[in-house]
């Protein structure tokens, strides 16, 4: 008895599913089918203009780390040139002394 209820419930259940796969939709439900359609495809040209744009901003964060890494390249030679430059320059003002004393010492001979 049990499994002739189950089976006629499934038959039911079964003969509705088939009746509503079936059925027309009305004129309203075909348009908000529609319109979901397009909204599902404009929901995907959005998405795909999104990762190209997210594609174009690494590339230019790659430029901008890249340019940095230049400018803190360039910042460090030049500090490493005025050092040398100050280097230069005080053994030059000793250079100077010594051949200032030098001179006099020759006047004074």
């Amino acid at each position: 008895m049990k499994n002739w209820k189950m089976i006629l419930v499934a038959s039911a259940a079964s003969a509705m599913f088939l009746a509503g796969c079936s059925a027309q939709l009305s004129p309203a439900d075909k348009e908000l089918l529609n319109q979901a359609l397009a909204s599902g495809q404009t929901a995907t040209q959005a998405a795909q203009q999104a990762t190209d744009a997210a594609a174009r901003a690494d590339s230019a964060a790659s430029t901008a780390e890249a340019a940095a890494r230049s400018a803190s390249s360039a910042a460090t030679r030049a500090e490493s040139a005025a050092q040398q430059a100050q280097l230069s320059a005080s053994q030059a003002q000793d250079a100077a002394l010594k051949a200032q004393k030098a001179f006099e010492m020759g006047l004074k001979k």
